[in-house]
Parts: C-alpha cells; structure tokens; sequence
C-alpha cells in the first residue's frame, strides 16, 4: 500500500516548505547497517545480492533541489538502507516543482568495492547553484581561464596525468585550491553555494591543497549526493 507523508523543512529563509515523500515500493525486512550510508550505486553495477529496502519519490520546489534528495535519504536510511540506485528527475509544475524517485538497498561491502569501478576517476566536476528557478550564473577560474557555471548545471574537467590544476573563486581575497591526480582515481565535486553543507566553507586539507581568505568560498560537494546530481543537473560543455 502506497504511503504518503508530508514533511517540513526550515529553510534558511525561516520559511517552511513543504515536500511530499511517497512509498512506491517496500520491501519486508528492516535492516540493521553498521553505518549509517547512503551510496550511490552505478546503473552498471550488479546488486542482485542486495536486499531490496523501498523505492521512494520525493516531491517539493527547485528553489532547494538537493532536499529532494535528503528526504529521500532520511526515510531510507530508517528503513536500513545503505545504498541506492538513481531511477528519475521531472520537473513539474511548470519546471517550479520537482519529483526524484531513488530505489534504496542494504548491500554488503563486496558491492561497494564493485561498485567503485563504475564510478567517475580522476575528475573534477563544478555545481551550479541548486535553486534551479535562479537565472544568476557564478564566476570561477581554471587555470587562469574564466568561466561561469549556471544553477542546476555542472562542468567537468579531466585530471590528466602530471597536471596541476588550480580552482580559483574570487579576487586577491578568494580561494584558490590546487588538484592532481590521484592514484585511487578518486574524484572532487565543487560547488560554490554550499550544496548540502548547510553553509560551512571549504577546509583546506580536504581532497587537495588551498587557501583560503575571506571572500569567494569553494565547498566541496558529499560525493554520493554529487553523483544523483550528474543525473538532475545538466552538464555544460
């Protein structure tokens, strides 16, 4: 039977919205994970060991599209999922609204490790903001180069090898970080409005040498939300 519940969410405007989270499927059993995750899982990846926890849909304003998400997850991760699988973004409503449906699982560390193989190496990718109402578009250099990144967009930059590459957002009072390749491939997701860091800034030492003044703020973005946000966002060439 289809459950629906509606939750509230303080935005930072001290204005609640509401989301609608919607059950389309359950499974039986409530898991029990060591720890508390939430991993993406690739489209590529074979998860027919995992357990089956629920496939959610989550519906609310593209004003704050990663709470799609985050609501999704929280009613997941209280069902013991440890995982999930994108199923699909709409936009709705005349694009002001939005619905995210997620599949969710408890999977065992052996998926994860297969799972990796399938995800992203060596890249660099910049979010735009996650008001995708907002037409604003936000400045950024790249080895010097400029460019601007649009909300609900992302652009990617390859990390080859021997290559230093520097982020800057700002002027002489910005923040500059600098990135190479990694042995484990891992990748590093950017974002300059703080996506799903409620505000907090980017500490250096974090995935890559920066420093940072007081103006121009480069958050990183929590890799698993970053990777739904390849399938909701568009990418920019």
């Amino acid at each position: 039977m289809k459950k629906v519940i509606t939750l509230f969410l303080l935005f930072l405007s001290y204005n609640f919205q509401a989301q609608t989270i919607e059950f389309l499927e359950k499974g039986d059993t409530l898991q029990k994970p060591k720890y508390q995750q939430f991993i993406y899982l690739s489209d590529s990846t074979d998860i027919t060991t995992s357990k089956f926890v629920a496939k959610i849909k989550s519906r609310g304003s593209l004003k704050h599209t990663t709470n799609l998400y985050y609501f999704i997850k929280y009613e997941a991760q209280k069902l013991g999922a440890n995982a999930y699988r994108f199923e699909r973004f709409t936009k709705t409503d005349g694009d002001i609204n939005g619905e995210l449906i997620l599949s969710a699982y408890f999977c065992e560390d052996s998926i994860f490790d297969a799972n990796f193989e399938h995800i992203p190496k060596n890249k660099i990718v910049i979010f735009g903001n996650d008001d995708m109402n907002e037409k604003k578009t936000q400045g950024y250099k790249v080895q010097g180069q400029k460019y601007e990144i649009a909300s609900g967009q992302f652009k990617v930059f390859d990390i080859k090898e021997k290559d230093e590459i520097q982020i800057t957002k700002g002027g002489f009072t910005g923040t500059t970080l600098w990135y190479k390749r990694k042995e484990g491939g891992y990748s590093s997701f950017l974002s300059f409005s703080g996506i799903g860091l409620n505000g907090t800034s980017y500490s250096p030492g974090y995935n890559g040498v920066g420093v940072s003044f007081n103006t121009g703020k480069i958050n990183h973005v929590e890799p698993n939300l970053a990777l739904a946000l390849l399938k909701i966002y568009e990418e920019q060439k």
